[in-house]
């Protein structure tokens, strides 16, 4: 039985949210469905990726998956370029706007960042797909009051993962007095990081990009849910086959979450990474000596003792891996 990853990725790539239940026992193994709403009788609020058991008491992985999170940059000045790098790095869709060609520019920023020329008024009313994201923060960093009030004053009106505002204090008071004054609640305001970033005494643009980083990693809530990556949805999507290998249960100090992936194609590719070292080289191993007989299957790799212990690559934690025929 193959799954069904290509028209997971469909839904994703719609930017919609999946979630995903998959067998993992019996006669059942393997099995899969794909819903846009949770299962009837799954407990209410579960949202991380986890083994529960299903209404007949089947061990079974949920799962509810979108696409990557989703950063908007507000300003394109000194201070945006290490922002629009880091959250590449932390695995950012990011989307930089500036009213000034020369700041908007693509060359500026690193590889994969989208730049736009636009007023901010009018690109954050009427052009930038608000409802689309799933999982959106947004970090103002104008070169000005006057612009930071017209992109705090739009993006005060949608539920964001993180909204911060760069700026002093008293700057910041009197922006958030200015939109109170238009009707914008204290509640609405409360929701905004201003200052925008931790205190860590930062100084040069770069260091005030890892403080407002570390804002975003140390802000987020859990129950986000779990992230099937761009890569592997344009593997996916192009209709690839070969074996995908999940992490469908962790314990200890294991590398990857429960729900980190791996694609092994037919052709010899690799797409993702389920953390690296000697369990995914086994992995590997028994995903490529499956293709010739493809199954659904689950295995369990320690990570204590034994051979991984012998060099050196002590996690201190063992996965089950589920290998999935796609």
């Amino acid at each position: 039985m193959r799954a069904d990853y290509q028209a997971l990725a469909q839904e994703l790539e719609q930017g919609g949210v999946v979630w995903r239940v998959t067998w993992l026992e019996g006669d059942t193994l393997g099995q899969t469905t794909q819903s846009v709403q949770p299962p009837a009788w799954l407990e209410h609020g579960f949202c991380p990726p986890g083994q529960t058991v299903d209404d007949r008491g089947r061990a079974v992985l949920v799962e509810c998956l979108r696409r990557e999170k989703t950063l908007l940059i507000c300003g394109g000045g000194h201070v945006s370029v290490p922002v629009a790098q880091l959250g590449t790095m932390l695995g950012y869709d990011v989307t930089v706007v500036d009213d000034r060609a020369e700041f908007a520019d693509p060359a500026r920023f690193a590889p994969g960042v989208k730049a736009v020329c636009a007023p901010f008024g009018h690109y954050l009313s009427r052009e930038f797909p608000w409802d689309k994201f799933q999982d959106l923060s947004v970090v103002i960093v104008t070169r000005g009051h006057g612009a930071d009030a017209v992109c705090l004053r739009e993006a005060v009106k949608h539920s964001l993962t993180y909204l911060g505002m760069i700026g002093s204090k008293r700057k910041n008071q009197a922006i958030f007095q200015l939109l109170m004054g238009e009707g914008v609640t204290q509640e609405a305001l409360a929701r905004v990081h201003a200052p925008i970033g931790l205190a860590i005494g930062a100084q040069t643009p770069e260091e005030i990009a890892v403080s407002i980083a570390a804002e975003w990693i140390a802000t987020r809530t859990s129950g986000q849910g779990s992230i099937l990556p761009r890569e592997l949805r344009q593997v996916l999507l192009s209709g690839a086959r070969g074996v995908m290998v999940t992490v469908v249960r962790k314990s200890g100090s294991a590398p990857r979450d429960v729900g980190a992936r791996m694609f092994l194609g037919v052709d010899g590719t690799t797409v993702g990474t389920i953390g690296g070292g000697l369990a995914e080289y086994q992995a590997t191993c028994t995903g490529r000596a499956m293709m010739d007989a493809p199954r659904a299957m689950v295995e369990h790799y320690e990570m204590r003792s034994g051979e991984a212990g012998r060099s050196g690559m002590i996690c201190g934690g063992d996965i089950d891996v589920l290998f999935e025929v796609v």
